[in-house]
């Protein structure tokens, strides 16, 4: 009984999220940079500074990486 609980609240919490999306003021553009944004100081408040800055060139090496490899596939 209590596992159908916590699915049915996780459940309202998603289609909550969702309406909050798709009924927010802001456009898809601003509402895209604003959840960046708070993500990005949440990382980085937990992380600290240096450890965020070096999870963000991993990131990058790694997107360049399989950019790479993807342009070289196709070639």
């Amino acid at each position: 009984m209590n596992k159908n609980v916590l699915l049915a609240f996780l459940g309202g919490v998603v289609a909550g999220g969702f309406a909050a999306l798709l009924l927010a003021p802001r456009s898809g553009e601003e509402t895209r940079e604003y959840l960046t944004e708070k993500l990005k100081s949440g990382i980085k408040s937990g992380l600290g500074e240096e450890q965020y800055n070096d999870l963000r060139e991993k990131i990058q090496d790694l997107k360049s990486s399989v950019t790479n490899k993807l342009s070289h596939k196709e070639a």
